[in-house]
């Protein structure tokens, strides 16, 4: 076992070597050209940390050793290197849930390496698809209350955990704090309310691999299939929000042009 002395040492290692990463991305991305989100990628892919504490919040790009978050840890890069990209296309670019960032699949798994690229898909399935699989359902219960003119209410939607996973939300948090060793939240509070954005990520990983176990495979696949359903109608409406946006801005400005003398 590593004296605690051996674990500072290391631990400084990795912040070191992590810093020199930092900087060599930030002088690639001082003069972005087309190929500033291959450089991200291959960023990530030598990125030494599973993990950071910045300012004060606790950033796990790597759950349970198997799911990696490329997303989060992109966030991470680009908020600190990325100055002269625009920020709305960084952005647009990181948080669209598609499974390879906008490239074929070859390319993104040679630019993030092969292990952070099986992580990935660790992460798509095991987070996002099933926090889109939870969303699905829960949009189907709250039809059929709709439809049978039944008022909705947060228990209600209880239903779609027992549906899942065989026990309703504040149960499974038990179990998953249990297990996991999350700290309990404080007399009076809700769960959610003590938790982080980390927490809750490994709350639904955790969510994943319970349904696996318990699941067939005829039910696995088509509760995948749902979600990622799901989350195809969520992309597609966030692409038609920002056409509406984008079609706005362009009559915004139409509207604010200086109107020409008929003389002119």
């Amino acid at each position: 076992m590593a004296s605690s002395k051996e674990s500072s040492t290391s631990t400084d290692s990795l912040a070191k070597e992590a810093s020199a990463v930092l900087a060599r991305l930030k002088s690639e991305l001082d003069q972005p050209n087309d190929d500033w989100k291959i450089s991200v990628l291959e960023t990530i892919a030598i990125w030494p940390l599973a993990n950071e504490d910045i300012a004060g919040e606790r950033l796990d790009y790597l759950i349970g050793g198997e799911a990696f978050n490329w997303r989060l840890l992109a966030q991470r890069l680009l908020s600190e290197c990325g100055a002269e990209i625009d920020h709305e296309i960084w952005w647009d670019w990181i948080s669209e849930p598609v499974l390879f960032a906008g490239f074929e699949e070859p390319e993104f798994m040679r630019a993030v390496g092969v292990d952070k690229f099986r992580a990935h898909l660790s992460y798509f399935y095991g987070v996002t698809v099933e926090q889109a699989l939870v969303a699905a359902v829960e949009e189907e219960a709250t039809h059929r209350r709709v439809a049978a003119g039944r008022q909705l209410s947060d228990h209600s939607l209880e239903i779609v955990y027992e549906t899942l996973y065989g026990n309703t939300r504040e149960q499974l948090w038990g179990f998953f704090k249990l297990e996991i060793g999350v700290q309990p939240a404080r007399e009076g509070w809700r769960h959610r309310d003590e938790h982080s954005l980390a927490d809750e990520d490994a709350f639904v990983y955790w969510l994943f691999k319970l349904r696996m176990e318990r699941s067939d495979p005829a039910k696995i696949a088509s509760d995948t299939r749902k979600g990622l359903a799901k989350l195809e109608r969520m992309r597609q409406s966030d692409i038609q929000r920002k056409k509406l946006v984008q079609s706005d801005k362009i009559q915004q400005r139409i509207r604010k042009r200086p109107k020409r003398s008929k003389n002119t």
